[in-house]
């Protein structure tokens, strides 16, 4: 095959390129997107390894390019756990401590939890998070830095662990019940709102099946 009709190909099969794409990805694919490389290139990897015997081309390479996606996903989900791991996030000074899930990787890590038991509670922790609109991910940027704000946003998390009837309203209806945790904690509405995430977070961890992440939330100079 020459490089004009290699490249003709490209060009024929570029709206099922990034057709295929979005559907293995869910969300819409542009050609500015890594996933957009990932696909070109599994699709021209299809390409020199099609046997006309057992199908079409596009049926073959739908299938290459949708694996080629989702390993690529796995190794962006690996690359941020690592980065939540490295020796660099946890540094900084004493004022402005590291946030309670980044500490809760170091910990466990130290400790020698199995990387695959870690990265699963991440991962169902991740995807719980997403009913309430919370990327795991973000939460660096949500979290409290002082120890005393974290200390009464712990506070506020555990009031909620404790009844019930508060906890499973939050789940219901996907909003901290502020005017309870308000007078119950007591904590300022500001606080509430500021730190929404980090407070929904807590609470999920605790009342939730996740021992190497709760390592942080249950230690020493961290009790509410």
């Amino acid at each position: 095959m020459t490089d004009q009709q290699m490249e003709n190909l490209f060009y024929e099969n570029e709206f099922f390129i990034l057709r295929t794409a979005r559907i293995a990805t869910g969300r819409p694919i542009t050609k500015s997107d890594d996933e957009w490389s990932v696909a070109l290139s599994a699709f021209w990897e299809a390409l020199k390894s099609h046997n006309s015997q057992k199908g079409t081309l596009q049926a073959y390479a739908s299938v290459v390019i949708r694996h080629r996606l989702i390993d690529y996903a796995r190794s962006v989900r690996t690359r941020e756990r690592e980065l939540l791991a490295e020796p660099a996030v946890f540094g900084g000074d004493m004022e402005t401590e590291t946030v309670g899930i980044q500490r809760a990787v170091e910990r466990s890590l130290m400790q020698e939890v199995p990387d695959t038991v870690l990265a699963d509670e991440i991962d169902e922790l991740a995807e719980l998070l997403k009913r309430y609109n919370i990327n795991f991910f973000d939460l660096p940027k949500c979290c409290p830095k002082a120890r005393k704000t974290r200390g009464v946003c712990l506070k506020a998390s555990r009031f909620v662990c404790r009844i019930a009837e508060l906890l499973n309203r939050l789940r219901r209806t996907l909003k901290l019940p502020a005017a309870e945790m308000e007078t119950g904690v007591p904590i300022a509405r500001k606080l509430l709102e500021q730190f929404r995430k980090y407070i929904i977070t807590s609470v999920e961890i605790e009342a939730g099946d996740f021992p190497g992440l709760q390592g942080y939330f249950m230690g020493k100079g961290e009790e509410a």
